[in-house]
């Protein structure tokens, strides 16, 4: 039997550590009861919304009265899943920095590296099994997501979606896996330079909260409780120098406006003639942004010290 790679030793053992860790379970919990509760209001609503139509098309229809279009149909049913796109920002975002710290800092907190640095591999062995590991764990949330929103679409009878809309969706979950991502792999890179374990967590938290809530107040005069909502985040902003100017330079940096346009033109719930205020595409903008914290999360796990057993306190 073939010899297994290294790579995928280190990131099979590193996903089954992290899964055990009460906290990684319990924030991904989280996240999958918050997409289901998305999926299942946004199956109520229509299905509220038709039921009413049904009765009342029934009596206009008894009285001689004309039957207006049912207003189910008036609108993308792939706007019903706008409220996944919060959860992906806040809970996914965070599930997916504690997942990157912990998959470092149990190596380090149980004094691993020694004898794994010992081993006959590539340096970066270690790095690509990591990096695998934290991808592979996001992809199976965000699976789990697609399963919750493909089951309410094809539970709701008088929804149906097209074949470019199962695309716009499918192109939604890799925004949003692209997106976790990102804040998952500054997660590995934060842990890794770290001297300490809280100030490994507290770095990428602090980076989440200044994209999500931050940011989005220089660039959109957007409140906190604003930048939560997936509609009323998408308010325009007054028409002040200041906030041009702060949309232009600042709009390559505001990751979370980036995946709000993203993921608002995807589900069809964008306002017509509104757009991003960055010059940067918003599924550029993140895909170029994970990339780059790929790169940063790499170096950061190729330059750290295999001999050192715990945090450098």
């Amino acid at each position: 039997m073939a010899d297994v790679s290294p790579n995928w030793l280190i990131a099979s053992q590193s996903a089954r550590f992290v899964l055990r860790e009460r906290t990684v379970a319990l924030l991904a919990a989280l996240f999958v009861a918050l997409v289901l509760i998305s999926a299942w209001l946004g199956w109520s609503a229509t299905s509220t919304v038709d039921r009413i139509y049904i009765d009342a098309a029934a009596f206009l229809k008894a009285t001689g009265q004309p039957v207006p279009s049912n207003p189910v149909l008036d609108i993308s049913p792939l706007s019903l899943m706008r409220n996944m796109s919060v959860y992906v920002a806040l809970i996914g975002a965070l599930s997916a920095i504690v997942i990157g710290n912990r998959l470092v800092s149990i190596d380090l907190k149980a004094g691993v590296l020694p004898l794994i640095g010992i081993r006959p591999m590539r340096r970066s062995a270690y790095a690509d099994g990591k990096i695998a590991a934290l991808l592979g764990l996001v992809l199976a949330l965000i699976c789990v997501a697609a399963v919750m929103a493909v089951a309410t679409f094809l539970l709701l009878p008088t929804v149906s979606l097209t074949g470019p809309q199962w695309l716009q969706l499918a192109g939604f979950l890799g925004v949003s896996a692209l997106y976790m991502a990102f804040f998952g792999l500054i997660g590995l890179a934060s842990a890794a330079w770290a001297k300490s374990e809280t100030v490994g967590l507290l770095l990428p938290v602090t980076l989440w909260l200044t994209l999500t809530f931050i940011l989005p107040q220089l660039t959109a005069n957007l409140n906190p409780t604003a930048a939560i909502n997936p509609i009323s985040a998408l308010a325009i902003p007054p028409d002040t120098s200041f906030f041009h100017w702060a949309a232009r330079l600042l709009g390559p940096l505001s990751l979370a406006d980036a995946y709000k346009f993203a993921s608002a033109n995807l589900l069809d719930y964008l306002p017509q003639g509104m757009a991003s205020p960055s010059f940067i595409p918003p599924v550029a903008n993140i895909a170029l942004a994970t990339a780059a914290a790929a790169f940063v999360a790499w170096r950061a796990l190729t330059g750290l010290a295999m001999t050192q057993g715990d945090y450098d306190v």
